[in-house]
């Protein structure tokens, strides 16, 4: 993947800056030293492994519900899918436990 013919054009002349668009960002092992509770926390892998069979379910939120779970999403650099798989799981255990 490149800059094309007229990307290059535009900063022709100066490698520097060409080199330092591809080069690599933060590296992926690397923590933030501000983790969460949540990010310190077990992580259970969510969602469903690969082969196993599932059931679509469609459902209407409330807009102000839908407003909260797409920030906390974004926040978390999650799906919003993988969210609410994992608040239902967590609820379900929690009444399992009773």
């Amino acid at each position: 993947m490149g800059l094309g013919e007229r990307g290059k054009h535009r900063i022709e002349g100066n490698t520097l800056k060409v080199n330092e668009l591809f080069k690599p960002t933060e590296d992926a092992g690397t923590a933030a030293s501000g983790e969460s509770p949540v990010e310190k926390a077990e992580i259970r892998p969510v969602g469903r492994p690969k082969g196993e069979a599932v059931k679509v379910k469609s459902f209407a939120l409330p807009v102000g519900l839908n407003q909260r779970l797409r920030r906390f999403a974004f926040e978390q650099e999650r799906s919003e899918v993988d969210v609410v798989r994992a608040a239902l799981e967590a609820y379900l255990d929690a009444q399992e436990g009773k």
